[in-house]
């Protein structure tokens, strides 16, 4: 269910051009994917210019999450909006490198070190 997956999405207080949205649980597309993308969509209607996922919480993510990430980039792109990801758990982070993903999305270790990177 919708609000299971996505824990909030926000615009940061200090960043108007910037959401953050944290994702939680288990990362397994279908459903998610789709609210994911109806997220998204909703987003490249505000004039932002970075879209910042944090996966602290998640617990699982199988290849059908690593294709909604995937689509979300290009999703975000047709907005001009650029997407980071922080806060990996460790399997999230091997899983990135085992399939190279990891050369496609901007990776950072929390939410501000991301938010320094908006510019």
């Amino acid at each position: 269910m919708f609000e299971d997956f996505i824990y909030f999405c926000k615009i940061h207080p200090d960043n108007k051009e910037t959401a953050v949205i944290s994702l939680s649980n288990f990362i397994l597309g279908g459903n998610d994917a789709l609210a994911f993308t109806k997220e998204l969509e909703a987003l490249g209607n505000q004039n932002l210019k970075f879209v910042i996922i944090e996966l602290t919480q998640v617990e699982l993510m199988n290849s059908s999450g690593l294709g909604m990430l995937v689509s979300g980039i290009s999703t975000l792109k047709k907005y001009n909006i650029t997407m980071f990801l922080c806060n990996l758990p460790e399997k999230i982070t091997n899983l990135l490198q085992i399939t190279h993903l990891d050369k496609v999305f901007k990776v950072f270790p929390n939410v501000e070190t991301a938010l320094e990177n908006c510019k």
